[in-house]
């Protein structure tokens, strides 16, 4: 373990030596004029000695305090490695050794948690610019020279140093910068507030760099301070998709900020080295810089740190994180965005338009996407592309090679079928999500020939997928996980064995026999690629988690479609397939008897408990929070409330109360199978004869429809997605969570005939399931032994309470009413977003808990006997 305030302390200290070897450098003009060029022709590639000489002091001094097990990386390492003696850095640096205190005074640092400060060295990699801004050292224009030192870990600049050789006041003054949190701030984001820690080595200097002025690049210095409207830096490259990229951000920032400052136009500014145009985006309000795509990993690994310490924002050119990792076999060849706080939106703008710019996308990505146009599909060869979601784990774009490797399989009838190439793919930014928990996708896929057939075809090729949905979860690039490390780190964990639970399942056996034998359509996974954070690490560590998955895509090409919420019809069909899925796994089916090595599996790899509602996986306080929820959002539907006849007389200001006495009880009866880490009493064996595998989280969005034309006596089809709250549970409760989430208000009524209508139906598909997959002998043994219809009502009716628990404690936090349905609110439970749909709730709320609390509070009682 290494302290990260001393390590910080150390760069600090090693990148003031490397900037006393810089001025001592610039001293002797032979030297710095003898500068040679890494690359022919490109004069700002040029290197002097004092590059190499100032790594080697920098290297040689860490290595010196913090021993050969601290990675670093060198923009010089060439000169490095030239070197025939592995220790000649160590011997190199004599001198005093570095200052590891300097930050010992600091309030931010000095209040650090251990788990904030120790960090195992091998989680770290140190990058080092001995020298940015070459170029401008040779040419004079020394404000914008800077020796960096950057710390990333696990890929994401954490901390970074920015020395500065040639301060105003001609000495040298050091800026560093440090993110709390693995990179997040107090609220999980990385815009518009401070991020973490940053400051000045001499505290005291009365200058940083440029002064947040800007030193063009031309021979004359230029000292003309930035003023207060908006600014573009950028350097000189004459690079056509970098000079589109600077004309764009000049017209957004001008649409954003001209009429805020109608006096201060738009100011576009050329000037050299990446530190210096970073920090000048630091010290510059309203800025942005935009950056080519020949920039290394140690060129922004400090100064990404630094940004985002000011509340600012970094990313490449189309909208992804940088990574600086170690293993990375390329620098930053996307190019790079950085704006300053305050500037996310126009940065963001930017980003959206470049992946709008097909010429560009084209000529960047084509190495690994291939052809991405394709006449035969009804994808528009001029569409935006997502490319920043089509990315793998570690951050590059998804390979044409290896997506045609893993899908030829699926098109082959035997070995001998000659393989069909993939020419290409595209991913058109219409098709693509960017979640609070994950990301996503639908690639099109763009084979060699007959692309225009018809699936139903036999041929190899016409099995092949046209299009697949590519699901990717990186957990450390989610705003919303990280914000989860502070307010909720539970559920960072739970959050991470979800998709661990996913994948399990989709491509386990059970899931494949239920596909086959009970025709419930899953999407089937073509390929995955998960990289879980072992369970027993604490939830900072789960933030390393991430996950892909590539799946069959239930498109619009084949006829699949979703509502903004199920109509009558729509839902019968839903209820029919959870039947289905139910009634195939239920507790003695002959799942569990004819098929015992994937029974055993799924035991293993799916929740014991299952359903996002249950109170393990929402945290036990929420149960202590359902009358304080119920009294913020009642006035919200307080006048609405007044009109519905079933709730005259009804004293709804004290429903919370009610329902909260009762939390702890319908939370247990609605999900028994609970792993016995709280003091809620334990249902298991009461309702073990009801177990069996539950979807978990049943609302429309995981739903797809299809009108059939080949399965008999159905008139549509259902397709399910998403299944990572799925586990062992009560079928009512995936039932009641359907029926509150997914249908539309019209399908229900306050007195609850309709409702019924509802239950009726799903309860004589299930009974058919029973039937045929083994569970029961007959109809008459389903309603009189295996599962009466009573006692279906009174489960579904506990977890109805269950489901409004939740609701009043937590869910209507994130209430919006919408009279008509929009994309926006898609993905948002009926409860959240229909008026209608909420009143419902409330109404049968308060006829259940009227009819049933007694019963449920003698249950306590005898509990606590």
């Amino acid at each position: 373990m290494v302290s990260l305030a001393k390590l910080l302390s150390s760069c600090i200290d090693a990148s003031r030596l490397g900037c006393e070897v810089i001025r001592s450098y610039h001293s002797d003009p032979n030297t710095v004029a003898g500068g040679r060029l890494k690359e022919a022709g490109d004069a700002r590639s040029v290197v002097t000695q004092a590059d190499v000489e100032a790594q080697k002091v920098i290297l040689g001094s860490l290595r010196q305090l913090w021993g050969s097990d601290l990675h670093i990386i060198g923009e010089e390492e060439e000169e490095e490695n030239d070197d025939d003696d592995d220790d000649d850095d160590d011997a190199l640096f004599t001198g005093t050794p570095l200052q590891t205190q300097l930050l010992q005074d600091h309030s931010s640092f000095s209040s650090l948690s251990d788990d904030d400060d120790d960090v195992p060295m091998d989680e770290l990699c140190i990058f080092v610019d001995p020298l940015d801004g070459t170029r401008e050292f040779v040419e004079g224009r020394l404000h914008n020279v800077a020796c960096l030192v950057g710390i990333a870990r696990h890929g994401r600049a954490l901390c970074g140093v920015v020395g500065i050789p040639f301060s105003k006041q001609n000495d040298v003054v050091v800026r560093y910068a440090a993110l709390l949190e693995d990179g997040c701030r107090k609220d999980g984001t990385m815009t518009n507030t401070p991020a973490g820690i940053f400051g000045m080595v001499p505290s005291d200097h009365p200058t940083n760099m440029n002064d947040g002025e800007a030193t063009a690049t031309t021979n004359e210095e230029n000292t003309d301070t930035v003023r207060a409207g908006a600014t573009i830096f950028t350097g000189d490259s004459n690079n056509a998709i970098l000079q589109r990229a600077t004309a764009h951000a000049l017209a957004l920032v001008g649409q954003d900020k001209h009429e805020d400052h109608p006096n201060n136009p738009v100011q576009h500014i050329v000037m050299g080295g990446t530190a210096a145009k970073l920090v000048a985006v630091t010290c510059t309000p309203n800025s942005m810089a935009v950056l080519h795509f020949v920039t290394e990993l140690w060129d922004t690994c400090a100064t990404e740190a630094l940004v985002h310490a000011h509340g600012g924002k970094v990313t490449d050119m189309f909208g992804s994180p940088l990574v600086h990792s170690p293993t990375r076999p390329y620098g930053n060849i996307f190019g790079v965005v950085a704006s300053s706080r305050g500037m996310s939106h126009a940065h963001d703008a930017l980003c959206g338009t470049m992946r709008r710019d097909r010429a560009a996308v084209d000529q960047i990505f084509h190495k690994w996407m291939g052809d991405s146009s394709n006449n035969n599909d009804d994808d528009d060869d001029d569409s935006p592309q997502a490319v920043d979601v089509a990315r793998d784990l570690d951050g590059l774009p998804l390979d044409k090679s290896w997506l045609e490797k893993v899908l030829q399989k699926y098109g082959s009838n035997d070995e001998t079928s000659l393989p069909v190439l993939l020419k290409g793919y595209s991913v058109p930014e219409s098709d693509a999500v960017r979640g609070l928990m994950s990301t996503g996708c639908r690639i099109h896929l763009h084979w060699e020939k007959d692309a225009d057939k018809d699936e139903s075809d036999n041929d190899s090729n016409s099995r092949l997928p046209r299009t697949v949905y590519y699901k990717r979860v990186v957990m450390s690039d989610l705003a919303h996980a990280r914000s989860k490390l502070q307010s909720a780190p539970h559920k960072l964990t739970r959050d991470v064995k979800s998709y661990q639970v996913e994948t399990a399942f989709l491509t386990s056996a059970a899931c494949q026999h239920l596909i086959q034998d009970a025709g419930v359509q899953v999407n089937r996974v073509y390929g995955s690629d998960g990289r879980p954070t072992h369970a027993s690490l604490p939830p900072r560590a789960q933030l390393e988690s991430r996950f892909a998955l590539f799946l069959e895509d239930f498109s619009a090409s084949n006829g699949w479609t979703q509502e903004w919420l199920l109509q009558k019809e729509s839902s019968q069909a839903a209820l029919r397939t959870f039947a289905n899925l139910h009634g195939y796994f239920w507790q003695g089916s002959h799942f569990w008897t004819r098929h015992t090595k994937a029974a055993n599996e799924l035991e293993e790899s799916v929740w014991s408990n299952g359903g996002y509602m249950q109170p393990a996986l929402q945290g036990y306080d929420q149960l202590d929070l359902v009358a304080s929820g119920w009294k913020k959002r009642f006035p919200s539907f307080e006048e609405e409330l007044k009109t519905i006849p079933e709730l005259s007389n009804v004293d709804l200001s004290q429903l919370g109360e009610r329902l909260e006495r009762v939390a702890k009880r319908v939370g247990a009866k609605a999900h028994p199978f609970h792993d016995h880490t709280s003091d809620v009493p334990s249902s298991s064996a009461e309702f073990s004869p009801y177990r069996t595998f539950i979807h978990g989280d049943p609302k429309q969005a995981n739903i797809f429809l299809r009108k059939s034309s080949h399965i008999v006596g159905e008139t549509i089809e259902v397709g399910l997605i998403d299944f990572q709250w799925s586990g062992f549970g009560l079928a009512a409760t995936d039932v009641a969570h359907h029926i509150c989430a997914a249908v539309q208000p019209n399908c229900l009524s306050c007195d609850g005939t309709k409702e019924t209508e509802l239950l009726d139906y799903y309860y004589s598909c299930l009974t058919r399931a029973l039937v045929k997959f083994g569970t029961a002998t007959s109809v008459v043994d389903v309603e009189e032994r295996v599962f009466p219809r009573q006692v279906f009502q009174e489960q579904y009716e506990v977890a109805l309470l269950d489901i409004c628990r939740m609701v009043f404690a937590y869910a209507w936090r994130r209430w919006n009413a919408e009279s008509e349905p929009t994309a926006a609110s898609f993905n948002r439970n009926a409860y959240n977003k229909s008026l209608p749909s909420a009143i419902w709730l409330i109404a049968r709320c308060s006829t259940l808990l009227s009819a049933r609390e007694n019963d449920l509070l003698r249950d306590d009682d005898d509990d606590i006997q």
